[in-house]
C-alpha cells in the first residue's frame, strides 16, 4: 500500500538502539519547533540540529552514529549535509496536520523512539489543503488545519529495521499517541519516483560488505 509515496529500502538496515543511544546524548539541545517555522505548533514539536558551536565543537556528520547511515546515500541534486539532517521530536498527542514539505522532494525516515516506530504517518488526498492545493508541487509548503476523515487515504507504519524514503510532495501529517515519537530525517532533494529507480538499480545506495 502507499507504494507511490513510500519505499522501505530493505536492502539496508539499521541499528535503532544505537541510534536511541546518541539521541540521549543530544536530546538537550532540541529547539522548539515554532522559533525556526512559522505555522508550527509551540512546545508539542522540537528539532535537534547539531553545530560545531552547540555540542562538542561536532556536527551531525562527525558521529559515526550518524555518518555511517549517510554515507550509504548518493543523491543527485544536493549532496547530504549537515543542514539536511534533523532528529525530529514529537511529544504526546501532538498532530502535525496535513501538509506537504517545502524545499525537499523526499525524505528517509528512520524511527528511533518509541522502540515500535510509534504512530505512523497519515496520507490525504490534496483537495484537504482547500486553498493551499495550488502550493502542492512547488517549493511552498502547504497546511490544512487538521485531520479529516472525507479525504483521509490511510496510514503507513514505518519499519525500525530499515530507513524508508517518503515522498514530501504528498500530503501527508501524524497524530501522535501518548508516547514521544523520535525520528532522524534525511532531507533529500531529488525526486521520490528518481530515488526509487535509483535505488533499484544500485546507484543510490553504497552497501558495504560485512
Amino acid at each position: 500500500m502507499f507504494e507511490d509515496r513510500i519505499y522501505e529500502m530493505k536492502e539496508i538496515t539499521y541499528d535503532r538502539q544505537r541510534l536511541e543511544d546518541f539521541y540521549n546524548r543530544v536530546k538537550h539541545l532540541s529547539v522548539d519547533y515554532s522559533e525556526i517555522r512559522n505555522r508550527a505548533t509551540k512546545g508539542l514539536f522540537s528539532s535537534i540540529k547539531l553545530d560545531k558551536d552547540n555540542h562538542e565543537g561536532k556536527e551531525f556528520l562527525d558521529y559515526p552514529e550518524i555518518s555511517e547511515i549517510v554515507e550509504q546515500f548518493n543523491p543527485v541534486k544536493k549532496k547530504i549535509g549537515n543542514g539536511n539532517i534533523a532528529i525530529t521530536v514529537y511529544q504526546p498527542h501532538f498532530e502535525f496536520h496535513p501538509h506537504t514539505d517545502f524545499s525537499r522532494k523526499s525524505v528517509i525516515m528512520i524511527p528511533i523512539l518509541p522502540t515500535d516506530g510509534g504512530k505512523g504517518l497519515d496520507f490525504y488526498a490534496d483537495e484537504i489543503l482547500g486553498e493551499d492545493a495550488h502550493l502542492v508541487h512547488t517549493d511552498e509548503q502547504a497546511m490544512a488545519p487538521g485531520h479529516d476523515e472525507e479525504f483521509y487515504l490511510g496510514t503507513c507504519e514505518y519499519s525500525t529495521i530499515h530507513p524508508t524514503l517518503m515522498d514530501t510532495e504528498r500530503v501527508h501529517g501524524v497524530r501522535n499517541d501518548d508516547r514521544t515519537r523520535v525520528y532522524l530525517q534525511i532531507s533529500i532533494y531529488d525526486m521520490f519516483e528518481d530515488t526509487v529507480k535509483r535505488i533499484k538499480s544500485g546507484e543510490f545506495l553504497s552497501i558495504k560488505e560485512k
